[in-house]
């Protein structure tokens, strides 16, 4: 398992069920119980590494405008959903959160997958028969705030002109 191994799976299972969020989390954990345990926690490790990059205010901003409000489970399960749409879409809206407004559609629900980011664990717990509180989850380290520019609820029209217009 490798960064591209992992997006090759994440575009696999969306073009599996043709976009639709909630089918592509069953299509992924389908696929990944087609690997090694140790593949599985790889590609945990992978996702956990990507899912923390995105935590910053910049994105947290896109997703309170396209949501109308973004709580912070919330914003984890909007950061489950980007990676969800690939990495093409990922790391666009890294460079520009405004990017989203191509991206997000009707079926993305404010562009929020409850919860994407326990797919691994999952089919873990499928594959060993093992409870999934006997996870041994990715050691990756986990930041306390976002980072970035923090804002204001006021600002958010002006920082996302292009969001604001479509879901404002």
């Amino acid at each position: 398992m490798n960064r591209l191994i992992f997006w090759n799976l994440i575009n696999a299972s969306r073009r599996e069920v043709r976009g639709e969020p909630v089918e592509q989390m069953e299509a992924l954990k389908n696929a990944l119980v087609e690997l090694e345990i140790d593949d599985i926690l790889v590609f945990d490790r992978i996702f956990s590494e990507y899912h923390n990059r995105a935590y910053t205010f910049e994105l947290w901003g896109a997703a309170y405008v396209i949501g109308g409000g973004c709580s912070d489970d919330g914003f984890t399960d909007f950061r489950g959903w980007l990676i969800s749409r690939g990495e093409e879409v990922y790391e666009a809206a890294m460079l520009d959160p405004e990017s989203l407004v191509k991206v997000i559609k009707n079926h993305d629900d404010d562009g929020q997958i409850e919860g994407f980011q326990y797919v691994a664990s999952i089919a873990w717990e499928e594959k060993t028969g093992k409870n999934a509180d006997r996870f041994p989850g990715p050691k990756v380290a986990r930041s306390s705030e976002p980072t970035g520019v923090a804002w204001e609820e006021s600002e958010l029209p002006e920082r996302y002109p292009k969001l604001s217009k479509k879901f404002g």
